[in-house]
């Protein structure tokens, strides 16, 4: 059995998972995606669908960003695989680049529920995505639908990122982790990135596995890239992939 549960990052939603989706399943995965709600989608939170005790089970939890800090406990403790992608244990770095990163945060506290929260959103999702392309047009239309509930996950979870300084909690020692990163992340700093690969060092009874991607974003899009990180869960345990 072979099962995912994906869990996406701050401001985002499920549906940047659509593509995944159809790649895994398309290889006898079952997809489930969690959900925080910010939008206008109901919030769900998923649990596998199978027994633990079930022979040759795989059980992969996909996390982007701030998703490894926002998904289930349970979910993270029993998965036997976890992908992080483009995600952190201390987001905010500790040397040079710490304070113009806790400056820019502070701006995007501030914008939430105010005039220019649009125009901050639109701003974090395009320097999300860059280099790749982004449909403005889309992402604008879905910032009108933000709820005041959702208004209120959007801004507490920004806390919980600004404020994170370890792995999340209930990650499994004994699991699998791939740690994705993209050379085009405009998001994450270099020093963000070094730190999760120490702490999971630290932390995993295996050393985790690590692709770097030099033609990606904070988002991961395109299809090869997607189909590299299927091809390690199903053959490449065993090795580095660069």
């Amino acid at each position: 059995m072979k099962e995912i549960i994906a869990m996406h990052g701050w401001a985002g939603d499920s549906n940047q998972w659509s593509s995944w989706e159809k790649i895994f399943k398309c290889c006898d995965w079952e997809w489930q995606a969690a959900e925080r709600g910010y939008k206008a989608i109901i919030p769900q939170t998923p649990k596998w669908n199978h027994n633990s005790n079930q022979v040759e089970l795989k059980r992969v939890a996909i996390c982007h960003s701030l998703g490894s800090h926002l998904i289930d406990k349970k979910i993270l403790h029993s998965a036997t695989h976890l992908v992080l992608i483009n995600s952190f244990s201390r987001f905010i770095p500790s040397g040079k680049e710490h304070r113009p990163v806790q400056m820019a945060l502070n701006r995007m506290m501030n914008a939430i529920n105010a005039p220019n929260e649009s125009a901050m959103l639109r701003k974090f999702h395009i320097k999300a995505y860059k280099p790749n392309y982004i449909d403005v047009e889309s992402i604008e239309s879905n910032l009108l639908h933000i709820s005041d509930a959702g208004r209120l996950r959007l801004k507490q979870d920004l806390i919980r990122l600004i404020n994170s300084d370890s792995l999340p909690i209930g990650l499994n020692s004994y699991a699998n982790v791939l740690i994705v990163n993209s050379e085009q992340d405009y998001i994450l700093a270099n020093q963000t990135k070094e730190k999760l690969a120490e702490d999971l060092i630290n932390h995993l009874k295996v050393a985790p596995k690590i692709i770097n991607l030099q033609d990606e974003g904070h988002f991961i899009t395109k299809i090869k890239n997607i189909k590299k990180i299927k091809h390690w869960l199903e053959f490449d345990h065993a090795k580095n992939m660069v």
